[in-house]
Order: structure tokens, then C-alpha cells, then sequence
């Protein structure tokens, strides 16, 4: 390609991350008084530990968290600056960088198939893909985890798979698939798929294949899940955490349909390249066949098929096929974040295999993901960020009240336990069981039980509706409404947090 050609495809791709760059900054400012109540869940982990208390919510040490990593992440930012908020809103921007720094590299990687023109501005176009879904601009700036974990796991498929190995590629790619686990639970999947690249990976060393790269790399795979299980079952007497059961859907949910509708929102190429692929294996059974055993051999050989999917893509999908079957298995209520560490990974496998079939269609499918991400994130995810964050200031509020005038050390039961537990410093009674396992008997249940079940074991407020005839209402302040809708009307609707007394007796 002529010199002024590639001078400026470079410039594009400067332009197109600077234009990254400034829509994270936007989407910082819609998000300044965001953090989700499961990042205060995170936040009130760390000061415990920061405290001396080790991994304790609310002075109980408990199983309450599934990235403990990020806890401690917490922990290590934290002891260089002043106030946990800050601490937290630094760790995410951190977090992002790890995510889209992932993703570049991951497309960067993939394009090596496509055509020179089209290659060359590959990494940076995906960026931008990633960066404009709405899941991405909901969770980048929460407080949470997601994202980075994305990020994470497109480091380790790329050191796991990397074409020249070095022992530093083998330890790091062992380091990273051994600490991602701790980082998101369905981590743990794509830990045990990328144990077959590292091995192939340690074999094709030259010099330094020998029993103690084999070793070190086993230690950092195994060491960082091991030493958390170990604690686990020291602290807690068990070794999964409590949001396992938490966190599953009820009797009568739809796992497969729930699926759907979370990617049909946030990630609406990834169904449909579920479904181009479904018809093309359908109709090429034979050839994809030859790609997944030529792909098999460039990981444990070094040499493979050229043509077809490389190694990193059927790694990705390998992992999406086991984390789905997963959650159907475990009948797990499938949240929004719990997508954004694959999909990510999936956006990229998709469009570079579309491109590779067609530049046209390839071109169309991209430009019509990026018009419809754009639309959903502003007309629907800006709004539902900046609901939440003024439910954050009116939640602070209510921790200022519950401070100044309920009766020091006084119990509350609550679903939501993240804010009101980390500001205020009350003694939280968890009705959704994630710090209170005894709860999930109530979990499908009214609030009015769930309230009862409370107040059997000590709480004497219950945030909520009306628990009780006789209950007294102490605090009332209205709320924006929430959650992911075609109807963004709904965001101009009030609700109400109330906090009630629990009358013994009642």
C-alpha cells in the first residue's frame, strides 16, 4: 500500500479513537453521580478489609461478593487516595481502558485475514462498536467489573494463543486465565478452555521448555482460584459464593428467552450472527469442521489451516456455547452485565468472519449495528444512567436520615443493600440472600413476607412498600423510574423510596 495510503488510515484511526475517548469522557459526566448498588456491595468488601475486618458486609463475614479480585483492586487504589468514591470512579476508568485496550487488540489480531484496506482500520472501528452499546455506556462508569473483565479475557485468548512463544507470554497468559475467575465467575470457563492453548503453547517453546516454566505457569493458572477457594471455605465453610443461588431466575422465567431480550438490546448482531451461523454449519457442516481442526492444530502444533476461523474466534465461541449452556443449567437470571464480558469478544468474531464473506455486507452489517447502538444508548441508556444517579443522591439521602434520627444500631431490612449499607453504617438485613442465604426461602415471595421474615430475625425498619397494618411511615421521597424499556417516556415517571417501622407483634 502506497506511503500517503497508510498515513492516512492512520490518521483515521487516530480520529476514530480520539472520537472513543471523548465519548467516554461524555458518558463520565452523564454517569458523575452514578454507581450501582452492587458496587457499593463492592465498596463496603473493601473498606472492611481496608479496616482490618477481612471479607466482611456490614460486619458479617460472608460469601457476598463474585469478583473478590476487584475488591482488592479496590483496596490497592484506595491506599492512594483519600475517598472510596474516588477510589471507585479512578478503578473504572482503569477498568475501561483494560476493556476497549482488549478489544483492539483482539480485532487487531482477526484482521490479520481480511484485506490490507479493510484490516487497517479494523481495530479502531470495533473500538468503536464496543464503545457506543448501551451496555457499554451503562456499566463503563458504574463501579463495576464488567467491562474490564472483557478486556481480561481478550488478554488472555491472545497470550494463550500467541504465535511466537515466549516464556513471558506463557507465564502472563497463565497469570491472566488464573486470575480472571475472581474477576467475573464465567471467567472460570474460559480458564479451563484456554488449559489446552497454554499447555500447547508451553510445548512449542524452545529453549525454555522445561519442568519449572511448566510449574510456575501451573502456579499462577491454579494459585490465585486455590487460595480463594481455600479462604472460602476457612471463612464462609463453603466455597461458592451465596450469589450463586441469589441470582437465579424464578420457576416460571425463561432462561432462553431472557437471553434473548438481554442481547436483542444491548448486542442485536450477536443474535443475529447466531443465527447466520446456525444456517451457515447448517449448510458447510464439512468446512467448518476443517476450520475448528485446523484451528486445534495451530494450538497445540503451532501450524494450522489458513483459512477459516482462527484459533482465538472458536475459543471465544467455545466459551459463549459452555457460559450459555450454563446459565440455562443453572437457571441463572441473566442480567445485563453478565453479557458485556463476552460479547464484546463476540461483536469482533462476528464482523471480521462477515467481512471476510463480503466487504459489502460486511460494511452494511456494521454500519447498521453502530446506528442502532448509537440510537438505543442515547434515547434509552442516557436517560436510565441519569435516573440512577439521582436514585443514588436520594439513596444518600435516606442514609443521611437513617444516620440522624433512627436510633443508633437499629436493624433494616432492605432488598437493596449496597448504599444504604456502605453510607450509612446500620446493620443491613439482606431480603434478596446475598449476604443472607435464609432469605432466598422468601426470595419469590411478597415484600409484605419477605418484611415479616425480617423482623423475625431483628430488623425494626424495612425500606419498601408497607410492611405492615400499624407500620409507621418515617421516610418518603420520590424516585425516577428505572430499567431498560422501548418506552423512554417511562423515565419522566416517579416512584417513591419509603422506609417504614416493623411493629413487634404485627
Amino acid at each position: 500500500m502506497p506511503r500517503e495510503a497508510n498515513s492516512t488510515l492512520r490518521r483515521i484511526n487516530l480520529v476514530l479513537l480520539a472520537l472513543v475517548v471523548l465519548w467516554c469522557v461524555y458518558w463520565f459526566l452523564v454517569a458523575r453521580h452514578y454507581w450501582e448498588d452492587d458496587a457499593y456491595i463492592h465498596l463496603e468488601f473493601a473498606r472492611s478489609i481496608a479496616n482490618g475486618q477481612g471479607f466482611a458486609f456490614n460486619g458479617r463475614v460472608v460469601a457476598g461478593d463474585t469478583a473478590p479480585m476487584w475488591v482488592l483492586l479496590l483496596v490497592f487504589v484506595h491506599a492512594f487516595l483519600v475517598k472510596w468514591m474516588v477510589a471507585g470512579k479512578v478503578l473504572a476508568v482503569l477498568g475501561a481502558l483494560v476493556g476497549f485496550s482488549g478489544v483492539y487488540a483482539l480485532a487487531q489480531r482477526l484482521a490479520r485475514a481480511l484485506p490490507q484496506k479493510d484490516a487497517a482500520l479494523f481495530p479502531a472501528l470495533m473500538t468503536v462498536l464496543v464503545a457506543a452499546s448501551p451496555y457499554t455506556c451503562y456499566w463503563i462508569f458504574s463501579g463495576m467489573e464488567a467491562l474490564a473483565c472483557a478486556g481480561l479475557a481478550c488478554w488472555a485468548v491472545l497470550m494463550a494463543t500467541h504465535e511466537r512463544p515466549t516464556r513471558s507470554s506463557f507465564l502472563v497468559g497463565c497469570l491472566l486465565a488464573g486470575i480472571g475467575p475472581l474477576v467475573r465467575p464465567e471467567m472460570t470457563f474460559l480458564a479451563a478452555l484456554l488449559s489446552v492453548p497454554l499447555l500447547g503453547h508451553w510445548r512449542r517453546l524452545e529453549r525454555d521448555r522445561n519442568p519449572a516454566s511448566l510449574a510456575a505457569g501451573l502456579l499462577l493458572f491454579c494459585g490465585p482460584s486455590a487460595a480463594w477457594l481455600l479462604y472460602s471455605l476457612h471463612a464462609f465453610g463453603h466455597m461458592l459464593p451465596n450469589t450463586n443461588a441469589a441470582k437465579r431466575a424464578g420457576p416460571h422465567d425463561s432462561i432462553a428467552r431472557r437471553l434473548v431480550s438481554v442481547y436483542a438490546v444491548g448486542f442485536p448482531l450477536v443474535l443475529a450472527g447466531a443465527a447466520g451461523a446456525v444456517v451457515y454449519v447448517a449448510a458447510r457442516g464439512r468446512k467448518v469442521w476443517r476450520s475448528f481442526s485446523g484451528a486445534a492444530r495451530s494450538i497445540w502444533f503451532g501450524a494450522g489451516e489458513a483459512m477459516g476461523m482462527p484459533a482465538e474466534a472458536w475459543i471465544i465461541v467455545l466459551w459463549t456455547l459452555v457460559v450459555t449452556v450454563f446459565y440455562i443449567v443453572n437457571r441463572t437470571y441473566v442480567q445485563t452485565r453478565y453479557v458485556l464480558p463476552i460479547a464484546p469478544e463476540l461483536l469482533v468474531v462476528i464482523v471480521a468472519a462477515v467481512v471476510t464473506l463480503s466487504r459489502s455486507l460486511g460494511r452494511t452489517v456494521y454500519a447498521l449495528a453502530l446506528l442502532e447502538m448509537l440510537v438505543i444508548s442515547l434515547v434509552i441508556a442516557r436517560p436510565f444512567v441519569r435516573n440512577k444517579g439521582f436514585n443514588c443522591e436520594v439513596s444518600a439521602d435516606l442514609a443521611s436520615y437513617i444516620r440522624q434520627h433512627l436510633p443508633p444500631g437499629s436493624p433494616i431490612g432492605t432488598y437493596s443493600i449496597g448504599e444504604v449499607a456502605f453510607l450509612s453504617q446500620y446493620p443491613i438485613i439482606d431480603t434478596g440472600g446475598i449476604t443472607r442465604p435464609e432469605a432466598l426461602e422468601y426470595i419469590n415471595d411478597s415484600p409484605i413476607v419477605q418484611a415479616h421474615w425480617a423482623q423475625t430475625v431483628g430488623a425494626q425498619y424495612f425500606i419498601g412498600i408497607k410492611p405492615q397494618e400499624h407500620s409507621a411511615l418515617v421516610y418518603r421521597r420520590p424516585t425516577k423510574v428505572v430499567g431498560w424499556t422501548i418506552h423512554p417516556s417511562r423515565y419522566h415517571k416517579t416512584e417513591f423510596v419509603e422506609l417504614w417501622t416493623l411493629r413487634p407483634g404485627d
